[in-house]
């Protein structure tokens, strides 16, 4: 199993990147919590935007941020990590009378990780090829 990810000699987080792309997605997580819990606001959102419409952008978008920084098996970090904070996001809305945490928000935001995974995983694979075929 030598050279598996696992026993590589890449660190865990891509250096420079976590450093930027982790704290952003921290912060992003802390407002959306924030800003989705406050009275009448989300309820205002949802109408506006689509309140899965939003989940799949906010989630997306953490996703993106989560991949970034990982060097070793960021699709399965990013999973993971995305599905317990939507899970986490659900179960902070129960504590609130006004908000319902729904099973539907957490599936759209596995959703948007997965698709934004497999985008980002053909996006990479991508261009490696090409930059293999540029640099010969």
């Amino acid at each position: 199993m030598a050279g598996s990810d696992l026993t590589s000699d890449r660190p865990f987080w891509r250096p420079g990147v976590a450093r930027v792309c982790l704290p952003l997605a921290g912060v992003f997580f802390a407002v959306l919590i924030t800003v989705g819990n406050l009275p009448g606001l989300a309820a205002e959102m949802s109408d506006a935007f689509g309140d899965k419409r939003l989940h799949l952008l906010a989630y997306a978008f953490l996703t993106g941020l989560i991949y970034l920084s990982v060097n070793r098996r960021p699709a399965l970090v990013a999973m993971l990590t995305v599905t317990a904070l939507g899970a986490l996001d659900e179960s902070i809305q129960s504590f609130f009378p006004y908000r319902q945490a729904e099973l539907l928000d957490l599936l759209a935001d596995i959703l948007a990780a997965g698709a934004t995974v497999i985008s980002l995983h053909i996006g990479s694979a991508a261009f490696g090829s090409f930059r293999a075929v540029t640099k010969s």
